[in-house]
């Protein structure tokens, strides 16, 4: 009896041991489990829309605030600025633009199911843009709008719906006429930074159509006709000056391309005082213009400045997968002191 019991603690032991060794060799990671997912649900008025094509792209983190644009749109020089209600569906159709301008490749590409809704799981924190494509049903054709999103919870897995605007439209054999505008938003050229020309793309299902130029000969506008009306019209600005940040607006077929003058704040410094000058840019269009400057500010001298930089606070609680073997090696230790019994003294 003592002899079986020896063994059995033995082997024991071996396999605590054995599955100790593998736990350090082949640590588990309890993140691969977590992650958010975007629904999408499509449909107008009572029609499901079955089989729509949809891709999702991550363009950007949040900075504070506001946001900032990350990998393959880094270099998109997108407005942000204002992310209200009204204009975060103007930002989303210059991402996507962008995205075909550059032929980005998706991080995830679904179609809705038989109820109208598509998910896009397995996402981190940050901001996520989605871009649908036409549908046809019967006589009518389906058009969704792109969507900008932000993923952000405390929780590892969160679930987040959005409702793509989708535009319905009749097909007919007439002829649509369809035309792109340029407008500049810097007080009128104050800053004498606006180019002479901009080079335009035109795309037809994501395919380059035409490349056109806008300038004052043309009164940086262009205008083209297509029989089919079921087609995919979207514009890029092909390089957007350095000093200016651009937003696109479009409907069924008109496109707006706007491009702000990024304001400048200019600080100077002299012996006696510090003045700082702030002027904000005014909206041109049609002509009509306006500008605003900012009260100047003065502020007393000081002697010194000394700047502090604080360290980055070290994160705390990512790595799970010593737990394990924690565990193991402490029944490890139970299961000897168990096997070990006290040797009785020899009188």
């Amino acid at each position: 009896m003592q002899k079986v019991r020896k063994s059995a603690i033995c082997l024991l032991m071996s396999m605590l041991c054995m599955l100790f060794v593998f736990s350090l060799a082949a640590p588990i990671d309890f993140s691969a489990a977590s992650g958010k997912s975007i629904t999408l649900e499509c449909k107008k008025d009572d029609v499901i829309l079955k089989g729509m094509r949809w891709k999702i792209f991550r363009a950007g983190e949040r900075n504070g605030e506001g946001f900032v644009l990350t990998g393959e749109f880094a270099d998109c020089q997108a407005d942000l600025g204002d992310m209200s209600v009204e204009n975060i569906s103007h930002a989303a159709q210059t991402l996507e633009s962008h995205a075909i301008s550059k032929k980005l490749g998706a991080l995830q590409e679904g179609y809705t199911g038989t109820r109208g809704d598509v998910v896009f799981s397995g996402l981190s924190d940050g901001l996520y843009l989605a871009v649908g494509y036409p549908l046809q049903e019967g006589a009518y054709f389906y058009e969704p709008s792109p969507l900008l999103m932000e993923v952000r919870g405390d929780e590892l897995s969160t679930t987040f719906d959005a409702y793509p605007k989708i535009v319905r439209m009749t097909l007919g054999d007439s002829a649509t006429a369809y035309t792109v505008r340029k407008v500049w938003i810097d007080d009128d050229d104050a800053y004498k930074a606006r180019p002479t020309y901009v080079t335009v793309d035109i795309f037809k299902n994501e395919e380059l159509y035409d490349t056109i130029t806008l300038d004052e000969s043309n009164e940086w506008q262009y205008r083209w006709v297509d029989l089919d009306n079921s087609l995919q019209w979207r514009v890029a600005e092909r390089e957007v000056p350095t000093d200016y940040e651009v937003r696109i607006d479009h409907t069924e077929t008109q496109f707006l391309i706007k491009n702000s003058y990024k304001v400048v704040t200019e600080t100077t410094t002299t012996a006696a005082t510090t003045v700082t000058t702030t002027t904000t840019t005014a909206v041109t269009t049609g002509g009509s213009s306006a500008t605003t400057t900012a009260p100047r500010t003065t502020v007393p001298p000081t002697s010194t400045t000394t700047t502090t930089t604080k360290e980055k606070i070290p994160q705390t609680g990512q790595l799970w997968w010593p737990v394990l073997p924690m565990g193991v090696g402490g029944l490890m230790f139970i299961g000897l002191g168990i096997s070990i019994k006290p040797r009785k003294k020899n009188d």
